[in-house]
């Protein structure tokens, strides 16, 4: 049977009838009932679509009806995939929700939202659905993702004896027929916003809202004829499926579209050892990750010999210009170019290889601002690290700097020459690279790079530093404020049960206010400088974007995190947070012993490293953005302390209402 190609139910089905058994779709270290476990475990595309087609079954049993919201409060794991399917098989709308929430955030998400079903990950989450329904929240059932200890209370299931409650009760017929009842204008989702500047809402994104910004997020030529190749890259699913970033780019666009292999990590902190077990083909994550790997080699190359840390800086270069070309689509010079792959030799391909990247092809950073010095530094490495810019109510993606053929080149023009030279840069920078296998350590594969990349492939361009030009559809332009407006097939029906929020977030001629400030050079790319709400007015009267100078002073090799403070005050100042293993390792190297973190920061020496950092940033400022005074914290800003939202991103409000002693001693001193 054909299913619809508008829908995300539509495709997810067409997709399992079209791959069955003989593709993997899903991978975790849970077993198949979602215990946690030491072995990683598969689903198939079958194993995945009789799963969901099970469930719709049993949820339909339970009452579940067309239109109806269910909330998935889960992290990201192959259930979740399952859960979401089966919901849409149903033609209800899923509501999902961070697993980090308090059970009052729980609470008030489920009952704005008028869930009466929650499917809960594990019994933890459960029981806080538990809780939130003993505390009033109209909560009728229950389902867990894995298996129950004990006696469960009334009103709560497991997967399983969901599963068991529609066999026999509803038929694989009536299932087909809501599948290709589901229309593109039905609501799919109900997202809530993180929540930076005040309480949730919940953005409405329709079935068409989806499916739009899945096209507009696989249409470049390298994506299309990735398709084409029947290629099934492995993906490290890490982001919360819950957000718009991680479930377009790793679910939508990554398996539904392009029939990826989702293989979901155990954590964030285990990503570095899931790397290396896995050697994914695409990464796609936050810029803290980058950060991260960049820091972390940096780290290491600086206590290696002046011979060690000279070939690096050497080979560090060479990539520079490698980047240069691509940012503006032209050829390297060829004694450049021979240099270049052999600092991939030497250097990049075993720092690959030792941090699990060596089979990467395609990186993507989302979910906030990446330094351009991260980003030339992976892009030197041979990943395509792409970034991206959207928010929840744009589904989310609006601009996508990713490797396309420059304006100049016309990739369907190319002719039969040009056609056979991008076929070649597709089998040796994806298809070999996908199995580890470098173009630089085999002459044949060097001798075709080389080829190819004279004639067509240093037309491909991507500029660090931007966000990319607008996507397939959409329109965009700049308010005389400076805010970036969008419109386009991605944009949300508005906000559940908020009609006025709702009002207010267009202009009266029908465009989005995203909220952020922006600015568009000669060829299109977009560069993000702040969030409106977030730019500072000094007492002088300046206007200060905090957002560049946090992200200077946490590129330094010893700072991890930066909160700027100084709207409508005299002068900056700043909360910091020491990367404290690297202030670890250096207290070891220099002989400074410490009990506890907080007294490592009160050590002299450490003292005057991070003065040394912000000294550094405050030379490249203007006098009026130069942070005055800071104070340096012990303990890291976190989601659990509720600094941060899921998506790590700083809530101001919080920080400087938790911090509020420190901030007012700095501006009384």
């Amino acid at each position: 049977m054909a299913y619809r190609t508008d829908t995300l139910c539509g495709i997810f089905h067409n997709q399992a009838l079209r791959y069955g058994d003989q593709v993997e779709l899903l991978r975790a270290k849970l077993n198949k009932n979602g215990d946690p476990g030491s072995e990683w475990h598969s689903r198939t595309w079958k194993e995945t679509r009789d799963e969901a087609i099970g469930l719709a079954k049993g949820l339909l049993v339970l009452g579940l009806k067309k239109g109806d919201r269910i909330v998935i409060f889960s992290e990201s794991r192959p259930r979740w995939i399952i859960a979401d399917q089966a919901i849409q098989a149903c033609g209800a709308v899923g509501v999902p929700l961070y697993p980090t929430l308090t059970v009052e955030e729980l609470g008030y998400m489920t009952s704005d939202s008028g869930s009466k079903i929650v499917i809960a990950s594990s019994q933890d989450r459960g029981e806080m659905a538990l809780k939130a329904k003993a505390h009033g929240v109209p909560i009728e059932k229950i389902i867990t993702m894995c298996s129950w200890n004990g006696t469960k209370p009334e009103g709560v299931y497991t997967f399983a004896e969901v599963i068991a409650l529609g066999k026999g009760k509803v038929s694989d017929e009536e299932i087909e027929k809501m599948i290709n009842s589901v229309v593109p204008d039905d609501i799919a989702s109900i997202i809530y916003t993180s929540g930076t500047t005040g309480k949730q809402k919940g953005a409405i994104l329709t079935q068409k809202n989806w499916i739009s910004n899945l096209h507009q997020c696989s249409n470049s030529t390298l994506l299309r004829r990735q398709r084409e190749l029947g290629l099934h890259l492995t993906h490290l699913v890490h982001l919360p499926l819950c957000h718009v970033f991680g479930r377009t780019s790793d679910y939508h666009t990554g398996a539904l579209q392009q029939g990826g292999i989702m293989v979901f990590a155990e954590s964030f902190e285990k990503i570095p050892k899931n790397l290396t077990e896995v050697r994914p083909n695409v990464v796609i994550s936050i810029p803290r990750l980058w950060e991260k790997i960049y820091d972390t080699t940096r780290s290491i190359v600086s206590r290696q010999s002046e011979t060690t840390q000279s070939i690096f800086n050497w080979a560090i270069k060479l990539g520079e210009k490698y980047c240069d070309a691509m940012a503006t689509a032209t050829r390297m010079g060829q004694l450049d170019l021979l240099q270049f792959a052999l600092a991939n030799v030497l250097v990049f391909n075993k720092i690959k290889k030792t941090a699990g990247l060596d089979h990467v092809v395609l990186g993507i950073s989302g979910g906030g601002k990446l330094s351009k010095e991260v980003c030339i530094f992976i892009r030197a490495l041979g990943i395509q690290l792409s970034e991206g810019y959207g928010l929840t109510e744009t589904s989310p993606v609006i601009n996508f700097n990713e490797p396309e053929f420059s304006k100049s080149y016309d990739p369907s023009k190319a002719g039969w020459f040009g056609n056979k030279m991008i076929d070649l840069t597709m089998d040796l920078m994806i298809t070999r690279q996908a199995k580890g296998l470098s173009p630089y350590t085999n002459p044949i594969r060097s001798l075709g790079l080389y080829l190819a990349y004279n004639t067509v492939a240093h037309k491909l361009q991507i500029k660090p530093g931007t966000v990319g030009k607008p996507v397939l559809w959409t329109e965009e332009k700049i308010a005389e404020d400076g805010e970036i407006l969008v419109k386009g097939p991605q944009v949300f029906k508005g906000y559940w049960n908020l009609p006025e929020a709702t009002a207010e977030a267009f202009t009266e001629d029908g465009w989005f206010k995203t909220g952020d400030i922006g600015e568009f050079d000669k060829e299109g790319f977009l560069t993000i400088t702040d969030r409106k709400k977030e730019l500072f007015v000094t007492s002088g009267g300046k206007n200060v974007a905090p957002h560049p100078i946090e992200l200077a002073i946490t590129a330094k090799p010893y700072i991890d995190q930066a909160c700027l403070i100084g709207d409508a005050e005299k002068y900056l100042t700043a909360l910091i947070v020491p990367d404290f293993p690297e202030i670890q390792r250096y207290a070891k190297h220099n002989g400074i012993t410490a009990g506890s973190d907080k007294e490592l920061i009160e050590n002299d020496q450490v003292k005057e490293l991070i003065k040394k950092q912000v000294d550094a940033v405050n030379e490249t400022l203007p006098r009026y953005e130069q942070i005055k005074y800071y104070k340096v914290l012990d303990k890291p800003f976190s989601v659990e302390s509720g600094e941060l939202t899921p998506t790590l991103k700083l809530k101001r409000r919080i920080v400087f209402e938790k911090f509020k002693d420190d901030i007012e001693k700095m501006y009384t001193n």
